[in-house]
């Protein structure tokens, strides 16, 4: 009896307060402004991911005809030749760019250098797209909540400011039932700001299918969707469950407002700045130019000539021969194998302690995701977008393996055949077509380490809300038949 006394007041509550939010001007008015900017932030930012995506293919293609077609030469000719490595975009992207405008788009791989990535569409842009670029994401993220609060800081103020709670508790509704149905038609408003941007990924996907376009660069699209989902659904839950709790815990309208915009300004603004901030002291960074210059001054140490020697008479005496114009292999190759192998272990030398910095950061953000929702689901909605510093790193590494593949295999080459009669060797175009090209593929989710860093303190601060708005309409309920 008590469940269908409950389900009938939610039933009930659901239809009025539909029939009221449509005849509200405010309601239409607050609606249109929401789907105008994220309509324009979708359709800016599919068309953007569209194009950039055609130009990217288009320039590997490109590169992939040059570097055949470069002639006859010396493999380490070649290798100083070097081709550019273009970072995939998923799809997900177009939502959350996440570092992506700011990060570079291509790499450059060459012998001797582990370059940094360049072209980043940041510095194309003009000083107020840096500063505040529209995308789903964040139209999700901040603007939502704030819809959300504009629609629903009076859900139960309102009615204690007017003197009708009496009689609403005289009727025999639920509290419960009446907030959880004002609650969810409030969630279903805010999720109307999410159809742009799921029309966006709609139009997408069928584009790259009917375009014949390369396959989504994840090994878990559907998993990642899926997630990306879930998450802002728990998280404009999380939003509705603390307006409900401030409606009811305020005394009046204006108290209510106000409690709320402070609330949104602290845990959508001014908590994720702060955990920026905090996690960049925590881990500081060097500069670009402090970096590579470490790097530079490490590599012109050259590796150590005396064993560089020892190896060259044992390989002498292993091949019988006095002169190294004699051994029936090219030193100069095997030199060069033993100088990208010095390079290396310079590069790990650095570029390891810098990502590990990188990571500690972002482990000090995740912090701030257990007490603000929208840094909990930043953090989430870029990671499964593949627009987050990790999923850079992991593109990195792979075009550093790349790369690294690459001088082996013309080094090996050029130590495999010797210069003969003073004529120095030169490959031919089947060795270039034997490099592989670079196809990357971001890896599957480590599904434990999602949970742990951003569904946890999501689901916690769910809880949390859900338990604060309870109490709050226990203290309402109380109150009212006082």
């Amino acid at each position: 009896m008590h469940k269908r006394l409950w389900f009938k007041a939610f039933n009930g509550t659901w239809q009025a307060d539909w029939r009221e939010r449509r005849r509200d001007w405010r309601v239409a008015l607050v609606l249109a402004l929401g789907l105008t900017l994220a309509a324009c932030a979708a359709l800016l930012a599919s068309l953007d991911l569209d194009r950039t995506r055609a130009a990217r293919d288009v320039a590997a293609a490109a590169e992939a005809e040059r570097w055949v077609h470069q002639g006859s030469k010396n493999p380490h000719s070649a290798a100083h030749y070097g081709v550019y490595a273009f970072k995939p975009l998923p799809t997900l992207a177009a939502i959350d760019p996440g570092i992506e405008q700011y990060v570079g788009s291509s790499l450059w791989l060459e012998a001797h250098k582990q370059n940094d990535m360049v072209y980043r569409p940041a510095a194309d842009s003009a000083g107020a797209d840096r500063q505040f670029r529209l995308s789903p994401a964040l139209v999700l993220q901040i603007l939502a909540p704030a819809a959300m609060i504009f629609l629903g800081f009076g859900m139960f103020a309102g009615e204690r400011e007017r003197g009708m709670l009496p009689a609403l508790r005289l009727n025999g509704a639920p509290l419960g039932a009446i907030a959880a149905a004002r609650a969810t038609v409030l969630l279903c408003l805010a999720m109307t700001l999410s159809m742009p941007g799921i029309v966006a990924i709609v139009a997408l996907k069928w584009h790259a299918g009917s375009t014949g376009a390369m396959v989504e660069p994840v090994a878990d699209a559907s998993l990642r969707t899926l997630l990306f989902a879930g998450g802002y659904l728990v998280y404009l839950t999380i939003w509705a469950a603390v307006i409900t709790a401030a409606s009811a815990f305020a005394a009046t309208m204006r108290s209510s407002l106000t409690l709320l915009v402070t609330l949104w300004t602290a845990l959508t603004l001014v908590l994720p700045r702060a955990a920026i901030e905090l996690a960049q002291s925590a881990a500081p960074l060097p500069s670009a130019q402090a970096f590579r210059q470490a790097v530079d001054a490490d590599l012109g140490m050259p590796d150590d000539p005396a064993q560089a020697e020892r190896d060259k008479q044992q390989l002498l005496a292993q091949y019988g021969v006095d002169k190294v114009a004699d051994l029936p292999v090219n030193w100069s190759g095997i030199s060069q194998l033993r100088s990208e192998a010095h390079g290396n272990e310079v590069f790990d030398r650095h570029y390891g302690p810098l990502f590990a910095a990188m990571g500690r950061q972002d482990r000090a953000m995740v912090l701030a995701g257990w007490l603000s929702p929208a840094a909990a689901i930043a953090g989430l909605s870029s990671r499964l977008a593949a627009s987050d510093s990790d999923s850079h790193i992991e593109f990195v590494r792979a075009a550093e393996s790349h790369r690294r593949l690459m001088q082996n295999l013309l080094n090996s080459d050029l130590a495999r055949n010797p210069d003969r009669d003073g004529v120095k060797y030169q490959a031919s175009e089947a060795l270039w077509r034997s490099i592989p090209a670079l196809t990357f593929t971001y890896g599957a989710l480590d599904l434990r380490d999602v949970l742990v860093r951003w569904i946890l303190p999501l689901l916690t601060l769910l809880i949390a809300s859900v338990g604060l708005a309870a109490a709050a309409l226990h203290r309402l309920r109380v109150g009212s038949v006082k």
